[in-house]
């Protein structure tokens, strides 16, 4: 019988335009990675998630709501993001007991995936929406940029944030194109959180643009188990 994955979870933090703290969201590496300490890591959750089974990432799941849950009863008063894919959403349905553990997490919020949305079609947004009604937490939409959504799927109006895919912001941040993305988003949806900021001239360039949040490297990661040892 093989031995439980050993994970390790860190926050990463989101700020505003005017450098407040306004969110988190929770990453998690494998204890013995070597990448552990690498802020850098390009790959982040999705190539995280890639390498885990469908059984594996609904386990990984349900311990991270275990270690939210007991945050929050500790008095956190901060929203945190979490990570979810297809595979997840759809394991969701399944568990009344998940669902009753979610309702309790009014401050967290279901980052969902990209990929999850990139070829949209109408099973797709029933998906959403019946994950909408089954918990409290609002819907994410993570990496927005690249091709693996599109602006069909925002619509629907079922996001409150969308956050922007790195890459794009890299490529495009400076120009014409990323501006008319940010009017366009912004009328889909209640903000948009720019990945990707990593330096004090990302910060200068989005400090006139219609933006709820800024996320990237230029802040340093948390890990959780700091805050569920303070008091």
């Amino acid at each position: 019988m093989s031995a439980q994955p050993q994970y390790i979870f860190l926050l990463e933090p989101v700020h505003s335009i005017s450098g407040e703290l306004i969110a988190w969201e929770l990453l998690t590496r494998f204890a013995d990675d070597a990448d552990i300490n690498n802020k850098r890591n390009p790959n982040r959750d999705a190539g995280f998630f890639s390498r885990l089974p469908a059984d594996e990432k609904w386990q990984l799941f349900l311990h991270q709501i275990g270690k939210l849950i007991q945050l929050y009863q500790k008095g956190f008063q901060q929203i945190i993001s979490v990570n979810v894919d297809r595979d997840i959403v759809a394991s969701i349905f399944k568990d009344t007991e998940i669902q009753e553990k979610l309702v309790q997490l009014t401050l967290m919020r279901l980052e969902i995936s990209a990929f999850f949305t990139a070829r949209f079609n109408s099973a797709d947004l029933l998906i959403l929406k019946g994950v909408a009604k089954v918990t409290p937490a609002p819907l994410w939409l993570d990496d927005f940029g690249p091709g693996y959504s599109n602006l069909t799927m925002l619509d629907s109006g079922i996001f409150e944030i969308v956050k922007i895919d790195k890459e794009f912001f890299w490529q495009f941040g400076d120009g014409h194109i990323f501006d008319t993305l940010l009017n366009h988003l912004n009328d889909l949806c209640d903000g948009v959180i720019v990945e990707g900021v990593e330096n004090q001239s990302h910060i200068d360039l989005l400090a006139h643009k219609k933006i709820y949040g800024m996320q990237g490297y230029h802040w340093g990661s948390v890990y959780l188990s700091d805050f569920l040892e303070k008091s």
